[in-house]
């Protein structure tokens, strides 16, 4: 399948709408083709107010009202809306908007509450299986297969090393996963080279869905601006898995057949070559042949088509042989 490329948001808004409809803005600049919101409206359905960021989380909600004003502004810039529902609220919006893809974080892999709405609606879904076990992807796998499923490898840890990612999941869960679409989101760092070299590693192991968080001002400190990258590096992002898919994601049926470039190619390899000046009666006999590079086209290249044929005419020293040189 083709690839897909979208941003995501996160909290890097915390809880700024004008600086969330900003990021939209960079979404599309940076030629993504969606993008992700993590919608959060009751802060209680996420966090126990005992939590050590409850204080600073209560500034990272935005109401219903605001969600409704960035959704429409989304679809007005003609970019698909990703929804990672981290509230049973959040799936309000799923009754206004066209939804690309309903998003489950690997935090909301056992909220049966939030789970149990994902019943009511045959949307595609996304899990995030970072820090899930394979028995826990395969029960969700199994539980969802009515729909589209999109396995994303990857996680968040400000920022996270390839090491500790395991990119070779992605050639695994696409074998043992083969109904699946597996996904990448790269969370390396703004700073490394990873961040846009990690996306061609996971697309050449079989990824074919791409998530990468967007800044408005990459490095500047926000929630999440570890692996937040610029519009013009996912642009880049976007150039780079363009190449590769132009190079790797063909038709089967024209995996072995050749272009022009690699048929001129074999065309330089050895053919048959008179030995001597044959004369036009002969029959042909394999002391008769030496094979030599020769750059004639509409040659024979193969001594099998030779071997006991009558010449029609006489032919030169050195010479190579034709299909009118025979009966």
């Amino acid at each position: 399948m083709p690839y897909y490329l979208y941003v995501e948001t996160a909290f890097h808004h915390e809880g700024d709408k004008e600086y969330l409809l900003k990021l939209v803005d960079e979404a599309k600049k940076s030629e993504a083709q969606g993008v992700k919101f993590q919608v959060l409206i009751e802060l209680n359905a996420l966090m126990s107010f005992k939590h050590s960021a409850y204080e600073e989380a209560k500034n990272w909600v935005l109401s219903l009202d605001e969600w409704r004003e960035v959704f429409e502004y989304t679809r007005n810039l003609n970019l698909d809306i990703i929804l990672m529902p981290v509230d049973v609220r959040a799936f309000d919006l799923v009754k206004e908007f066209e939804i690309k893809y309903l998003e489950i974080h690997s935090v909301s892999f056992k909220d049966t509450k939030l789970l149990n709405r994902l019943e009511k609606t045959k949307l595609p879904l996304i899990f995030g299986i970072g820090g899930r076990t394979i028995e826990e992807i395969d029960a969700i796998v199994k539980k969802y297969n009515d729909r589209e499923i999109i396995l994303m490898v990857g996680f968040q840890s400000f920022p996270s090393d390839l090491k500790d990612i395991k990119l070779e999941r992605i050639s695994e869960l696409k074998k043992l996963y083969p109904n699946c679409i597996i996904g990448y989101a790269d969370h390396s760092s703004y700073e490394s080279e990873m961040c846009i070299t990690s996306n061609e590693y996971a697309y050449i192991l079989g990824a074919r869905v791409f998530e990468k968080h967007i800044a408005y001002e990459e490095g500047i400190e926000r929630i999440d601006f570890q692996s937040a990258v610029s519009s013009e590096k996912i642009v880049t992002i976007r150039k780079k898995l363009d190449y590769l898919e132009s190079i790797l994601n063909i038709d089967p049926k024209e995996t072995f057949n050749m272009s022009e470039k690699e048929l001129t190619y074999r065309n330089r390899q050895k053919m048959p070559i008179a030995k001597r000046t044959l004369k036009a009666g002969e029959i042909i006999s394999s002391d008769m042949l030496e094979l030599k590079m020769i750059n004639q086209e509409n040659v024979i290249d193969s001594i099998d088509e030779i071997i006991g044929k009558k010449i029609l005419k006489d032919i030169e020293n050195d010479s190579p042989f034709t299909k009118g040189d025979f009966l």
